[in-house]
């Protein structure tokens, strides 16, 4: 028995580790493009924007921007029941991503 719960744990582990198979803190500073274009190559899907939410552009509806002097603008990712968002900011006309959210 204790053989089998260890095999099970084994396996579940496993299956956990692929399923979110990456470190968001790797993708810090990169530009956006890069940084899409690798998730999106590893399953990952954009999360569309909420209703109400504002668009940073037309060509990256996904990334939103809040109102006021303090506003962040950030970009969320699924894949299956896992997410991850970035905050990302615009510097030199490049979208270059800071941090995780």
């Amino acid at each position: 028995m204790k053989i089998k719960l260890s095999l099970c744990l084994a396996l579940l582990s496993a299956f956990t580790v692929s399923a979110h198979d990456v470190d968001p803190s790797q993708f810090e500073g990169q530009p956006y493009e890069v940084v899409k274009s690798q998730l999106l190559a590893n399953g990952w899907q954009t999360i569309p924007k909420l209703q109400g939410e504002l668009s940073f552009s037309e060509a990256y509806p996904e990334i939103t921007c809040g109102s006021g002097s303090m506003a962040i603008c950030s970009v969320g990712f699924q894949k299956q029941q896992h997410s991850i968002a970035f905050v990302v900011q615009s510097i030199d006309e490049q979208i270059i991503v800071l941090e995780e959210y």
